[in-house]
């Protein structure tokens, strides 16, 4: 097992980090550049923190622009004895985005996005109620995004 230390970034991976969510396109010379570090130094790094699983470069899309025109996040009651198969099923579909087991008042949390109001419909009507170990269910439509980020606790000012 790592001490804190040893999983603790420095600032120079705090700061690559930043920048390649600013943009995960940014080339290597113009992130050493403004790091202010060699350019191999920065692609040692980037390679390091991409292959501890540090940093994941991918695309975001809005769901929106893509067809998917209504947005929920879902909260759903399991059996106890359920809640980690159920997540299993739950991130089989390619519509959800994020699949958290909780604590508080949900087994479960999702965050997916629907076609229309009528694919919400049948996957809380007809696809969650179909899983095995599924009691019951509340959705959230979102109505407008005002911040949609994840950046890690280090990142905050």
């Amino acid at each position: 097992m790592s001490s804190p230390e040893q999983n603790e970034l420095a600032n120079t991976e705090k700061r690559l980090i930043e920048l390649l969510q600013e943009d995960g396109r940014m080339p290597t010379t113009e992130l050493a550049r403004r790091l202010g570090i060699s350019e191999p130094t920065v692609r040692k790094k980037l390679n390091q923190l991409l292959g501890d699983g540090i940093v994941n470069i991918r695309a975001s899309a809005d769901p929106a622009l893509l067809g998917y025109e209504v947005s929920a996040f879902v909260g759903i009651d399991t059996e106890w004895a359920a809640i980690s198969a159920v997540a299993t099923v739950l991130k089989e579909f390619s519509f959800i985005e994020h699949v958290s087991i909780t604590t508080g008042t949900y087994d479960i949390i999702i965050k997916a996005s629907f076609r229309n109001l009528r694919h919400l419909h049948d996957f809380l009507l007809k696809d969650l109620t179909s899983i095995e170990g599924v009691k019951d269910s509340y959705s959230y439509i979102i109505l407008q995004n005002e911040k949609n980020t994840s950046l890690p606790p280090f990142m905050e000012q």
